[in-house]
């Protein structure tokens, strides 16, 4: 059974993973801020260390799978640093889940051929 603290605290990992990803989608392409790989890289190193702590609580796949998001997708797409910080971090498998996660939500009007 996990652990209400280390629960509380994977949340709030999670939610900033998500405010960091919604802050570098509503960058325009082009020079990604050093600030925000920063942060990145802040963010990975306390993720890491929770799944440290965690040991059995959690394992790496409940904390890469916080990055495979079609909006994540986006931003490795955009930005080749990101892509790269994610890959050293987390291996090339991680960057991969991401892309797929990407392509499965590349067409939107894919619903419409169920109308009549």
């Amino acid at each position: 059974m996990n652990d209400p603290q280390m629960d509380h605290r994977f949340d709030a990992l999670a939610v900033q993973v998500h405010e960091w990803t919604e802050s570098a989608v509503a960058l325009d392409e082009g020079h990604f801020p050093t600030e925000l790989l920063s942060d990145l890289e802040d963010l990975i190193d306390e993720l890491k260390s929770f799944l440290d702590e965690a040991e059995a609580s959690y394992d790496r796949k409940d904390i890469t799978e916080l990055f495979v998001t079609p909006e994540m997708a986006d931003v490795i797409q955009r930005f080749p640093k990101v892509r790269r910080q994610l890959e050293r971090a987390w291996g090339s498998q991680l960057t991969e889940l991401i892309q797929e996660e990407g392509e499965g939500f590349g067409t939107i009007d894919d619903d419409d051929e169920d109308e009549d």
